[in-house]
């Protein structure tokens, strides 16, 4: 199986697991805003302010990627290629993807001493205040790129200009040893 169909099925399970809609049509899904496209038929209308939403096929191209890349100074891995990629969403545990301006979340994560330092930041962890990030410097090994976090008030102490790797990565927390595993924690398993 390909990367984008593995991204692919581990969305839809994930979205699936967790698509219950109360009997007052409240769910975990629900977003205000949803644009028409991504608005789940069955719940919601075009008044209401919050809708459950869908899933859509991305059309985010490699091109858009590459604009990202290069704003980033950063080459993506291909796990997080097809990740950005796939589908349209609204879900809470990543920066969401509206069909509007796909990549606006994923361009808010931008750290300039992480990218600098050769860490792509991707998520947050919002209940604790801490940045994920994925450290690029063994790519073209994916395998090998780990998967860690760091408090964002740690970044405010660290000068952009005079910081070393070795000292920002005294402050990082490994979590999994590269993009498939946290897929799989988070998306399959979670």
């Amino acid at each position: 199986m390909n990367i984008h169909d593995y991204i692919k099925q581990g969305f839809e399970a994930y979205y699936e697991r967790y698509n219950q809609v109360t009997e007052e049509g409240f769910g975990r899904w629900m977003s205000p805003g949803v644009p028409d496209e991504m608005k789940a038929a069955e719940y919601g209308d075009d008044e209401d302010e919050w809708s459950i939403w869908k899933l859509v096929p991305s059309v985010v191209s490699e091109d858009d990627i590459g604009a990202l890349e290069k704003e980033f100074g950063l080459t993506f891995p291909e796990w997080y290629k097809a990740f950005i990629s796939t589908y349209y969403h609204y879900f809470d545990v990543v920066p969401e993807q509206g069909i509007d301006k796909p990549l606006d979340g994923i361009k808010n994560m931008y750290n300039p001493l992480l990218c600098k330092l050769g860490y792509l930041p991707f998520s947050w962890d919002t209940e604790h205040g801490k940045i994920v990030c994925i450290d690029l410097k063994e790519l073209p090994d994916e395998d090998r790129c780990a998967i860690y976090q760091i408090e964002h008030e740690v970044l405010f102490d660290l000068d952009e200009a005079t910081t070393e790797r070795d000292e920002l990565k005294a402050s990082l927390e490994f979590l999994y040893p590269n993009f498939k595993t946290y897929f799989d924690r988070t998306f399959l398993e979670g």
